[in-house]
């Protein structure tokens, strides 16, 4: 697993563009990603940021949340303006899965790793079947 969790402080959002490139409306449907992404995300003052393979950085955030769990949360990936819409859905793919790995090891029980790449070789995600 190739992830990279960023400080805020470290991430450098001067003529960043953000595009959503996921968006999760439900996450509390399994509780354990509810708690998990809220302990994370407040914790980091209501931002989660990565930086993928690829080097991009991408920012987790809520949104909406009521006073029990979150309501939903978006991915973005924070393009600088020079290269803004020149990010392949590949390489996303690729940069989102390690984010992924690391929620499903964290709430554990039963969604699994193993249940990541059956799910995402079905749907041909790019890197799926490089991990079967």
């Amino acid at each position: 697993m190739i992830i990279h969790f960023l400080r805020a402080a470290e991430v450098d959002l001067a003529g960043a563009v953000p595009r959503q490139v996921l968006l999760e409306q439900n996450p509390a449907f399994y509780s354990e990603f509810n708690d998990i992404l809220m302990k994370h995300i407040e914790e980091r003052g209501g931002s989660l940021f990565f930086r993928g393979p690829s080097r991009q950085v991408y920012r987790v955030s809520l949104t909406g949340e009521d006073s029990v769990s979150l309501t939903g949360i978006e991915i973005c990936l924070m393009e600088s303006q020079a290269n803004a819409g020149h990010i392949s859905d590949e390489t996303i793919d690729l940069d989102l899965w390690p984010f992924l790995e690391w929620l499903l090891e964290q709430a554990g029980g039963e969604w699994t790793a193993e249940a990541l790449v059956k799910t995402g070789a079905i749907y041909r995600v790019p890197g799926a079947s490089e991990r079967n």
